[in-house]
């Protein structure tokens, strides 16, 4: 694991200028932005860690190069002597290299500007990328090749930087001024690489239920996102994260005493969590879209939660968990319907009332107490239930796969009917 700094070099004439990054000014004016990055984000840099300057042939001669190795060069002492002085003046042991790319003048070139990026990154490197002079399609280039090896090097995108010359004037003007005046602002753009990240987390939970990466991103990548507000905001965010990420992991291992507890927890942390994002617009959207979500889960009690969640199950592809999530309501519904009892679980101490299993005895007896059309819905799921949960294992009733995604969207709506066709009888009783 290695730091490293990469950044673009052009063949324009830079303007020396000072650098001002996190209110903090650079020590002396730099002719190039390179220099001020080493004495910003490199100090405490070691032996392995580098600094990758990418430039064409032509920059090389312009702005690499000093006058005494290139006539054509742009300053006496190019970027490769100044880097090597100020690492020198701050005292730092880290390797300096350049690395030639084309002008990517077609897309042939494009892909070799792509390769060379990726083949200068490692594994697990800790990346600080300068897109300051990086040219025409070279940023959303360089944002796609980010993207890439985080997922194929498993790298860390510590910073993205970007030097806004533009925001002291035109060139003529910032020439015209003061040495001391010209302090260019390093912009800070990680957040819109964060904003990525979380639009990809959050379109992967809504679509398979598994919230392991936005917790992985969790508060600690909004960390740059929130610090400009100065500890407004995180407390609503970080609950919901952890309410998520409960909700995932207890679906995904049909923990369904839980279900209610962790949908109603969600529920509550998404008004302070939407009031938070106010102050960090791009995101608003995103969560809404789990607002969205939840906010329709009507939970009243431990049946239509476990409707609601088996429903969620068909939706996200989790089959398995929808038909014994599916199974167990039915149950539930036994004991609370016929049995009028609210105790749901398996009881602890033996001599204790088994309403759970009280319950599958009365289904698998098909008691006449039972509405005809639980017992038969019952009897269809175990057949299903139980081939998958065998694992296809079984000489009889063998399904294929592509019929248990139908069938449980058959088995999710009938017992919705059922619940609705009594609760609308319950009203007119």
């Amino acid at each position: 694991m290695s730091y490293k700094l990469l950044s673009f070099i052009g063949p324009t004439k830079y303007i020396e200028a000072y650098y001002a990054y996190n209110n903090k000014k650079s020590k002396q004016a730099y002719q190039f932005i390179q220099e001020a990055l080493l004495e910003f984000f490199c100090r405490d840099w070691e032996e392995h860690d580098q600094v990758v300057i990418f430039l064409t042939e032509e920059s090389k001669r312009k702005n690499w190069l000093s006058k005494n190795e290139c006539e054509d060069a742009n300053f006496e002492k190019g970027l490769k002597e100044r880097l090597e002085e100020t690492k020198k003046r701050l005292k730092l042991n880290i390797g300096i290299r350049d690395v030639e790319i084309p002008e990517g003048r077609n897309e042939e070139e494009l892909w070799e500007i792509f390769e060379r990026i990726n083949n200068n990154i490692s594994e697990e490197d800790i990346l600080i990328f300068d897109i300051t002079h990086s040219f025409r399609s070279l940023p959303m280039l360089t944002l796609v090749a980010l993207n890439y090896v985080k997922f194929l090097k498993n790298v860390d995108i510590h910073q993205i930087v970007y030097g806004a010359m533009e925001a002291l004037g035109s060139p003529n003007e910032i020439r015209k001024m003061p040495l001391q005046k010209r302090v260019i602002p390093l912009f800070n753009l990680t957040p819109f690489a964060s904003l990525f990240d979380w639009t990809v987390a959050i379109e992967r939970f809504l679509q398979t239920g598994n919230a392991e990466m936005i917790s992985k991103l969790g508060t600690e990548k909004l960390k740059p996102l929130l610090s400009e507000t100065k500890g407004e905001v995180g407390g609503g965010i970080r609950e919901l994260i952890n309410s998520l990420n409960s909700f995932s992991q207890n679906v995904s291992t049909c923990r369904a005493p839980d279900f209610k507890s962790n949908i109603e927890r969600i529920i509550s942390s998404l008004p302070s969590a939407e009031k938070e994002l106010e102050k960090l617009k791009p995101f608003g959207p995103l969560f809404r879209k789990i607002n969205d979500t939840f906010s329709n889960m009507k939970i009243d009690d431990e049946i239509s939660c476990g409707l609601k969640v088996a429903s969620w199950c068909l939706e996200k592809g989790l089959i398995q968990q929808g038909f014994t999530i599916l199974r167990e309501t039915i149950v539930n519904y036994v004991v609370m319907k016929v049995l009028g009892s609210n105790k749901l679980k398996k009881p602890e101490k033996i001599g204790d009332t088994d309403y759970r299993e009280i319950a599958e005895v009365m289904l698998n007896s098909r008691y006449d107490k039972i509405p005809e059309d639980i017992l038969n819905l019952w009897r269809e799921i175990i057949d299903y239930r139980n081939d998958i949960n065998h694992s296809g294992w079984r000489e009889k009733n063998y399904h294929k796969p592509v019929h248990f995604e139908n069938k449980l969207k058959k088995f999710i709506n009938q017992f919705e009917s059922i619940l609705q066709r009594e609760y609308h009888e319950s009203k007119t009783n």
